[in-house]
């Protein structure tokens, strides 16, 4: 899926860029409206985008987690995400008081 968003977001972007150069030359009001639509258009496309990576590990965020497994012996998202108390049972915790 983030494939294809990517997609989607390069070609609007390569139209809307187009339909400026248009503009420039003497473009009329339907120009200036379809810019408009493809701006919101890839607006809801980036907010996709960001929904799609979140979660994912890229760039520094694999960095960081494959540094704390070194250390560790444990992926971070351990730590800011422990499992559920039903999950983690047998799980020592130390407590902190």
């Amino acid at each position: 899926m983030t494939t294809l968003t990517m997609e989607r977001i390069n070609g609007l972007s390569a139209k809307r860029a187009e339909l400026y150069r248009t503009a420039l030359s003497g473009g009329g009001a339907d120009i200036r409206q379809r810019i408009k639509g493809l701006t919101a258009e890839l607006d809801e496309l980036w907010d996709r985008r960001r929904e799609e990576r979140v979660g994912r590990l890229e760039g520094i965020d694999l960095l960081v987690d494959q540094s704390y497994a070194r250390v560790y012996g444990k992926s971070y998202q351990d730590a800011v995400a422990p499992p559920s108390v039903s999950e983690a049972e047998d799980e020592v915790v130390a407590l902190v008081a």
